[in-house]
């Protein structure tokens, strides 16, 4: 077997495990439909790689790069885009705590609690 030959199998070997453990994850929901299906797409990239060299050759050459860094800069846009999410939601997350906060301190002061607008930090 050719050296690139092994290397694409070996790429594909190791994302068949890393998505059989996503799906596992997903299943047991410790991941949510999204992330699982951000980290499938990036395996599923990623076990393709060694029919998606050959392919990514022209436009490659045509931005004057090596097909293998093309493959790679997909797959870090996927990474990074699986991060902003990933952002996005801690930060959801962040405010509804605040919120939370707020109103509990409010109400061990027995006041009356509006939860149909929390207020904004800032605000007065």
């Amino acid at each position: 077997m050719s050296p690139q030959g092994l290397q694409g199998l070996t790429t594909a070997l190791f994302s068949v495990v890393g998505a059989v453990i996503v799906l596992r994850l997903a299943k047991r929901q410790y991941l949510t439909f999204r992330y699982a299906a951000g980290w499938l797409t990036l395996f599923l990239l990623t076990s393709l790689s060694g029919v998606l060299l050959p392919l990514a050759t022209p436009v490659a050459k045509r931005l004057s790069t090596t097909p293998g860094v093309l493959v790679a800069g997909f797959a870090i846009l996927i990474l990074v885009s699986i991060c902003i999410q990933l952002s996005i939601s801690i930060s959801g997350l962040q405010k509804q705590v605040q919120t939370l906060a707020e109103i509990n301190a409010l109400m061990e002061q027995g006041g009356k609690v509006d939860r149909s607008t929390p207020k904004e930090s800032g605000d007065s």
